[in-house]
């Protein structure tokens, strides 16, 4: 099986409670707000450069490693699968993949090969972070890595065709022409 590598760019930590955003206008990465309830990131995450989901920002990714690395860092991952998700009502795909330059990790190459109770931990701390914002979050579906690649290779075609448009006109461009990534 060949790999599916890509360099994520963190943005979080893990065990972080600080919500970062990188800021396509300024290359930066700046605090978005403290999370609100209790949670704080079970790994680390961060965005793919020159990828634009559906949701108007960079695809995000998952990062299983046993450290927490700072934000800004650009961490080679090993992409295996991905978690379907529902932000506020619009699709925003989680990449799930594990730092390639750790042995730890040299044995995983699914998300079938990932700890189901660390896959749930993700799930469980997307489900509820959000909660006392008043904002829903639904996961549709844990995904192969075949499912991951086509995901990916939109988000950098999006990005390609539509990248340059401020996010909101992105958004309302793309709720007109493809309503079936949006539930509002």
């Amino acid at each position: 099986m060949d790999k599916f590598l890509i360099d994520v760019t963190v943005e979080i930590p893990k065990s972080s409670k600080i919500k970062y955003e990188y800021d396509r206008k300024t290359s930066q990465i700046r605090v978005d707000r403290i999370l609100f309830g209790s949670e704080s990131y079970p790994q680390n995450y961060g965005f793919i450069a020159n990828t634009l989901d559906w949701d108007g920002d960079e695809l995000d990714c998952f990062i299983f490693a046993d450290q927490a690395f700072l934000p800004g860092v650009v961490v080679p991952t090993r992409i295996v699968g991905a978690l379907e998700m529902v932000d506020d009502g619009e699709l925003d795909t989680k990449l799930l993949g594990v730092i390639d330059c750790d042995p730890r990790y040299k044995e995983i190459n699914s998300v079938n090969d990932l700890p189901k109770h660390r896959v749930d931990e993700i799930i469980g701390f997307l489900k509820t972070y959000k909660l006392l914002q008043k904002k829903e979050v639904i996961i549709k579906g844990v995904q192969s890595l075949e499912w991951a690649k086509k995901e990916y290779q939109v988000c950098v075609d999006l990005m390609k065709q539509y990248g340059k448009l401020p996010k909101d006109e992105f958004i309302a461009k793309m709720q007109k022409l493809h309503p079936e990534h949006y539930q509002k």
